[in-house]
Order: structure tokens, then sequence, then C-alpha cells
């Protein structure tokens, strides 16, 4: 167990089984993801944590192991995200982080700033196992509940009625039906108001295409929530309010020697012809009006 945010954890001696639920499940992509970066001779993002975390599971983890475009993705993704929260952090060094679906990502280990609150959210099969790595301590809470309960955001207002807010979402709300995702956003807007936000968004086309994504292929769960443009999503919170978007497109052509080599070629290629191919994926950071 983690005895302290600054070390990374030695691997529990227990050993544990991968959670029962399909989208619970799917949490093993990312924390295989940010493990497999710390082969990187410079990692995108430096996770000692997610490397004692897969050696503990009882999971074959080598199904994963031709997702070079997921791994890389994962880890953009993930990267880009502490970049906003670590200049939330900066701005707001006694804020609170409240991260919805957290399943086993460290990062209220790696970005501490020994201030901050954490507040940290997922189903009740995930936080039994999160809490194994990440107890809860004076400045971290876990909450065992599924983002969708209204009683979440009751208990959310409590826990960060005093300071700024920063309320993230990542690689979470796709799997919700369109109507849960917008009692999210509505409950979000009435419950964290003034709060900033990050998520991100999928267009169709994705989720039309999920049968042949190279780490999903593997698990049941499916995409189920895209949305054609980030006007959409305003529409679900009035108060909501989007400031940066950063498409997925080019977090992961920045590292284009770490791509398949069909992914080299096809993509700029249909980007040319297609440049709304560029925004098929995209994180977004915003702020609902106090």
């Amino acid at each position: 167990m983690i005895t302290s945010l600054t070390e990374a954890p030695p691997a529990p001696p227990l050993r544990f089984a991968a959670p029962e639920g399909d989208v619970a499940r799917t949490l093993l992509v990312p924390l295989w993801a940010r493990a497999e970066e710390q082969r990187q001779p410079r990692p995108l993002v430096v996770d000692p944590w997610a490397c004692a975390m897969v050696a503990a599971f009882d999971y074959d983890f080598g199904v994963l192991r031709e997702a070079q475009a997921s791994q890389l993705g994962c880890c953009v993704r993930a990267a880009q995200i502490d970049r906003w929260v670590r200049d939330f952090l900066r701005r707001h060094p006694d804020g609170t982080v409240i991260e919805l679906g957290v399943g086993l990502n460290s990062r209220s280990a790696r970005l501490d700033n020994q201030r901050a609150r954490w507040v940290d959210v997922d189903l009740p099969e995930v936080i039994a196992l999160r809490r194994a790595f990440f107890p809860d301590t004076a400045r971290r809470t876990t909450l065992a509940m599924s983002i969708t309960e209204p009683a979440l955001y009751r208990q959310l207002a409590a826990l960060s009625a005093h300071g700024p807010r920063l309320v993230l979402s990542e690689g979470v709300l796709v799997y919700l039906p369109p109507t849960e995702v917008r009692a999210v956003f509505d409950q979000l807007a009435h419950a964290l108001a003034g709060a900033e936000v990050i998520f991100d968004l999928m267009r169709p086309p994705v989720l039309w295409c999920q049968r042949g994504h190279d780490a999903m292929r593997h698990f049941e769960a499916k995409f189920v929530w895209s949305e054609w443009s980030e006007a959409a999503v305003r529409g679900f919170a009035p108060t909501l309010t989007l400031a940066t978007e950063v498409s997925f497109y080019s977090l992961l052509y920045a590292h284009p020697e770490r791509l398949p080599l069909w992914m080299r070629w096809l993509g700029p290629q249909l980007a040319d012809r297609l440049p709304d191919v560029r925004s098929l994926y995209t994180v977004l950071r915003g702020r609902f009006a106090a």
C-alpha cells in the first residue's frame, strides 16, 4: 500500500482479479498504457504506481500488446489533462480536484502539491481495488458511487464547499447513454457552480468504428455517447462555457514515430482530404458559471 504521496508503492502482497463489471474492467487499458509508458526513455507520463498495480493483477495484459495506438493515446490524453490540472493547482494550490470515474489513475499521487484536496469517485468494485493502493488520507477522499447517482453530487458539494474546484472525467462519459451524460452535466452545474471542468468528447464516426479499436475489441463494454460538436454539450448545462479544445489527432501526431506504420501514413492523408478527421476526438476544458 502507498504510505507516501511522494514515493512509488511496492507491489501489494496480494494478487487482484480484474473487476467483474464490463465498464469497470476497461480501467485496465489506461493502467496498462501508463505502465508500458515507463519503458520509454522519456515517458510522457511518469507513473511508477502503474507498474506496481499491473504487477499486482492476476490478468493477462499480453492481450493488449498490439494496441500500440491506444497505448500512446491513453498517455497523450493523460499528459494533456495533467498539464491542465497542474495549471489549476498553480492558480489554486489549496483547491479541490474531483475525478469522476477515476479507475486506478494515480493522478492524486503524481500531481499532489501537499496542499490540495482530492476526491476520487468510481463504482464500488473499483474503489475496493483502489483503496488497496490509494487509501483515504486527510486530503484524499474516495467515494464508491456511480457518477449517475444524484446523491453523489450532494456529497461533492459538501466536500468541496470551500475554495476553487476542478472536476475532470477522463475516458468515462463515453460509456454512458446520452440522457445520463446530460444529467451528469446538469447536476455538476447545479451542485458545483463555479467549478472548472475537463472532459473528453468523441464524435459519432469514432463510435461507429469501435469494432476495429485495437484495445476495446478485447472488452465487452462499448462506447455509447458521442456528439457532433461541443455546442451540443453546452446545451446540457446553460451555465457551461468551454474555453479550450485540444484534438486527439494533434496529441497523437506529435509523436508519429510511436504510431503503427499504417497510421503514420493514413492519418495525415485522411486529414488532408477530410479536415474534420482532426477533430473526431477532443479533450476540452471549461467552467460552470457561479
